[in-house]
């Protein structure tokens, strides 16, 4: 399953094209990597997603097989650990740069 479609499936974004932009953004990290929204996720990743007000550590335990996920049944599928927000080091030129993992 596609990074954008999981995160939209698990309630990270309203829309697969806003998780796309959060992937295209560099707000979405695997082992200190910015991926591609196309990437396929296989279970057991880890992702690190960057919003505004707080960053989320999600853990995939296991991938739907349907294309739609009811609320109750999302935590059979993540794990969902908040950390402090950290704004994200600037790029020169004004960009965001992905943060470390340090």
């Amino acid at each position: 399953m596609r990074v954008d479609l999981f995160l939209k499936l698990m309630g990270f974004s309203k829309t697969r094209m806003a998780a796309k932009r959060l992937c295209d953004d560099r707000r979405v990290l695997m082992n200190g990597q910015a991926v591609k929204p196309s990437l396929e996720l296989a279970g057991g990743e880890s992702l690190l997603l960057f919003f505004p007000q707080k960053e989320i550590r999600v853990k995939v335990k296991g991938l739907p097989a349907l294309k739609s996920v009811s609320k109750k049944d999302r935590p059979l599928y993540v794990s969902v650990q908040e950390a402090s927000p950290e704004a994200p080091p600037q790029e020169p030129g004004g960009r965001q740069a992905p943060p470390s993992l340090d």
